[in-house]
């Protein structure tokens, strides 16, 4: 399902960019925000992943080195931040009809969620196969 809704969401997202009656500069505008939404999405819910599981495991052993330095978890927020500012200052400034804003406004938040849940899924998904392995064999 998390696929599904992240390709959903990134066909509908690219798609209504393909079909904007806009200029190719702008088209390219927001297809980069879309790009930048994606990436950085995906990393954010990495890193913020990793330093509260890095966190966690720091208070029963002290000697255990944190997976990303402050400024990379800041590079990451900052990242996304921009991404988000880029997409809804552009749409605020696009002369188009409100209806035409808010399907590009809907579809970069339903980007951003669905990037989030599949990276949160394809995480879970990858540890359940480490530290259940026997999970794989078993008869459904």
């Amino acid at each position: 399902m998390a696929w599904g809704a992240f390709t959903i969401a990134a066909m509908f997202y690219f798609i209504g960019i393909w079909t904007l009656d806009q200029i190719l500069s702008v088209k390219g505008y927001y297809a980069v925000c879309g790009v930048l939404i994606i990436i950085s999405a995906f990393v954010l819910q990495k890193v913020i992943r990793d330093n509260d599981e890095d966190h966690f495991i720091r208070e029963h052993d002290y000697n255990h080195r944190m997976r990303n330095t402050p400024a990379f978890t800041f590079m990451a927020w900052g990242g996304f931040i921009l991404a988000i500012l880029f997409e809804y200052v552009g749409l605020y400034n696009l002369e188009e009809p409100l209806y035409v804003k808010g399907y590009y406004a809907i579809g970069a938040a339903f980007l951003i969620v669905s990037c989030l849940v599949l990276q949160k899924t394809i995480r879970d998904n990858e540890e359940d196969k480490i530290n259940h392995p026997e999970a794989e064999t078993e008869p459904a």
